[in-house]
């Protein structure tokens, strides 16, 4: 049985899941034509950023370095979708296999400036899904620059599906 903590952060985790799929579909609506502007590149280049952030935090949480070379890179859509569905797997397992204490624990990692840093794994976690949603609003506001449709992907339009 999970427990609330557990749930909770299961319940965000499959928000990303959610969102991020509907921002790729966002990217689909933008013409052909305005593909290669700097709008719909810059929307890529925010997409890589939040997988390279949750990569790089989830290698903080298992107490591994990662200093990634680009923060934004700048992947194509299906690098996205490939690099999103593998992120997501770990991020539950992860959840998964925390106990409930788990979440209270403190690790000690070092920011990208090289700064010594201490927080708590359930800090962690909020941030992580709340740097997502932050970039994804940018992303929303690009595609609609570039011309396509931009997602809805407030963490209530989920809930509101769900029930």
């Amino acid at each position: 049985m999970n427990s609330p903590m557990q749930a909770h952060y299961l319940a965000l985790q499959s928000y990303e899941t959610w969102a991020m799929k509907e921002v790729m579909g966002s990217l689909a609506t933008v013409p052909a034509e305005n593909t290669a502007g700097p709008a719909f590149t810059r929307a890529l280049q925010i997409l890589g950023h939040i997988q390279v952030a949750r990569r790089v935090w989830l290698s903080r949480l298992e107490g591994r370095p990662d200093r990634p070379d680009d923060w934004f890179p700048a992947w194509r859509p299906d690098q996205l979708v490939q690099t999103a569905d593998q992120f997501d797997r770990r991020w539950h397992d992860f959840i998964m296999h925390a106990g409930a204490d788990d979440f209270r624990k403190e690790i000690e990692y070092t920011s990208s400036e090289g700064v010594a840093y201490t927080s708590r794994v359930g800090d962690v976690l909020t941030h992580v899904y709340n740097h997502s949603t932050y970039h994804r609003g940018q992303v929303a506001r690009l595609v609609t620059e570039a011309g396509g449709r931009r997602a809805t992907t407030d963490y209530i339009a989920l809930v509101r599906k769900q029930r």
